[in-house]
């Protein structure tokens, strides 16, 4: 799998032993075929139907569980039609199935054993799964105080879990000390092959829109892995021919925790510190330090979106209000759909809005009393 780090510009071959470049960057996918849509095999409803795309690479998609292709419903919001698309109707019931269904395919096809990763939840659910299917171990460090669903799935998938008291970051302090001592980081916030899995989110909705792509597209944004695997999707259809404009990309963090926000409006970079002093709702978000926080800001930049905040008040608000309108969905789904008034605020005509509706009700049930 050909890589390239951005911040100094090396291209390589990824190695599972160099989880990212040696000036401390991550790697991102490099070599990918343009997109022709004469070559999506659409006879697969999962990933798989990208494979021609993804360039020369090997892949064992003997591991897939079905990820991708997943609905895109129309609904009416305070008088607002939008687009929500229902990614946690995925196989363990958030988005982070996308990009692990490819770095899993692909690490199998190189012949990995074993792998760890760190998690606040549902990222370690996916791996943990996926692991099973492909008869990978896995190791997951997690926060102890991570919804008890969510670590329960972690568990019941066999692989072996980690509880890390403390703060989400010291869970990947944990981890990073296992990768020291040679395990294999499957990470969904380095590893190339995950976040190539998340283009595919813009390539289906360029599919299921018939081209008609929205004006603005709204994701609850922690590491960021979808946001900008959808920046890079929808750049490579442009690139590629395909579209003549991306849709405007907004990021949204709960108030009480919004490092993204933080370094763009007030220009604050160094971000090891920042802690929240209050949990948030939306824990599925809760990363003090983004790992390709840069490159974020720079699609938010370059899409003409940005980062919003949302209060408690609100996130609670909108998650039973899409409960109401048959959207069962986790507080940090709910995040990004309380963004809405505010993005059609900013937008300068009455373009479609989509919203990615990214993790399953079922893991956070702690709202409903």
């Amino acid at each position: 799998m050909k890589v390239i780090c951005q911040a100094c510009r090396t291209q390589t071959d990824f190695s599972s032993a160099a989880y990212r470049c040696r000036c401390g960057s991550a790697w991102e996918p490099a070599g990918l075929a343009s997109f022709d849509p004469a070559v999506i095999n659409r006879r697969s409803h999962h990933l798989s139907r990208y494979a021609p795309i993804f360039g020369a690479m090997e892949f064992d998609w003997r591991v897939s569980l079905g990820a991708g292709w997943t609905p895109l419903v129309s609904a009416v919001w305070e008088q607002e039609n939008v687009f929500f698309k229902l990614e946690y109707i995925s196989p363990t019931g958030s988005f982070k199935d996308r990009g692990t269904e490819v770095e899993m395919a692909f690490l199998k096809a190189i012949g990995v054993k074993q792998v760890t990763e760190d998690s606040s939840g549902n990222a370690g659910a996916s791996l943990a799964a996926y692991a099973a299917k492909a008869g990978i171990q896995a190791v997951i460090y997690a926060p102890a105080s991570a919804p008890q669903a969510k670590l329960a799935q972690i568990v019941v998938y066999g692989a072996k879990l980690n509880p890390i008291p403390g703060p989400r970051s010291a869970a990947t302090t944990a981890v990073l000390n296992a990768v020291g001592q040679g395990a294999v980081y499957a990470s969904h916030a380095y590893n190339p092959a995950y976040l190539l899995g998340q283009y595919t989110f813009a390539w289906e909705i360029w599919e299921q829109t018939d081209g008609k792509l929205p004006e603005a597209v709204i994701i609850p944004v922690g590491q960021g892995g979808l946001l900008l695997g959808a920046y890079f999707g929808f750049m490579h259809l442009q690139h590629s021919g395909i579209i003549s404009r991306i849709p405007r990309l907004f990021a949204v963090q709960p108030a009480l925790f919004a490092p993204l926000h933080q370094t763009s409006k007030h220009g604050i970079t160094d971000l090891s510190a920042y802690e929240p002093s209050t949990p948030s709702l939306a824990d599925g978000v809760a990363i003090s330090k983004p790992v390709r926080a840069m490159r974020i800001l720079e699609a938010l930049r370059e899409s003409g979106g940005g980062v919003i905040t949302i209060t408690e008040r609100e996130i609670k608000q909108a998650y039973f209000a899409l409960a109401r309108k048959g959207f069962l969905v986790e507080p940090t789904s709910a995040l990004a759909a309380a963004a809405i008034p505010q993005v059609r605020s900013a937008l300068t005509n009455d373009g479609d809005i989509l919203v990615a509706l990214t993790g399953n009700g079922l893991k956070t049930p702690f709202l409903v009393k």
